[in-house]
């Protein structure tokens, strides 16, 4: 079984269980926290399990070698001025509303850990977008790719630091060019 449909079984299985929990009332208490913008749980059930599968698709796309996405000419809007309700946030809080999802986020941590999975990570930056949120709500965290190291940045030297504004002089033994010369001390 490829990555791709073994990332599409766990997914799956996820949206399952989502979809039993929710019609059953599971995000009742999610929706009536505090800055919720979800008025039914209803709602909250199929915005989530719209995005599980969206993730299926988008994961086997860029699994199979998709090309990059061509730049847009007009810039996107943010989802929060769309008006749409967004999900929450908090790590690992599909956990307790659907305790199955501990089985897929198992599933899941495993599936990340194997060098496979790892390498084609590594190659291809864009799964990071689809796996973060994906990790975040079922509480695990992202294994960083291997094979990438991290960029360093280059070293400012004398040269290309601001130059000087008045040439320099060398100060006088004893004093600081910034600061005014002590007065002798007065005769006792």
């Amino acid at each position: 079984m490829n990555l791709a449909a073994r990332f599409a079984a766990i997914l799956h299985a996820l949206c399952a269980a989502v979809a039993r929990r929710g019609a059953n009332g599971a995000f009742v208490g999610e929706t009536s926290r505090p800055g919720s913008a979800f008025a039914d749980p209803h709602a909250m059930t199929v915005l989530l399990w719209s995005r599980l599968q969206r993730a299926v698709t988008r994961f086997a796309r860029l699994a199979a070698g998709a090309p990059p996405p061509r730049p847009r000419k007009t810039p996107a809007r943010p989802a929060h001025a769309r008006g749409a309700p967004d999900l929450p946030r908090r790590r690992g809080w599909l956990l307790a509303p659907v305790p199955e999802a501990t089985a897929a986020a198992s599933q899941l941590r495993a599936f990340l850990a194997e060098p496979e999975t790892r390498a084609l990570i590594a190659a291809e930056p864009r799964l990071g977008r689809i796996l973060r949120p994906l990790c975040r709500t079922l509480g695990i965290l992202l294994p960083a790719p291997q094979s990438c190291p991290r960029r360093t940045r280059a070293p400012i030297t004398p040269a290309a630091a601001d130059p000087p504004t008045r040439p320099h002089r060398p100060a006088r033994r004893g004093t600081h060019p910034l600061r005014r010369p002590r007065a002798p001390p007065a005769p006792a």
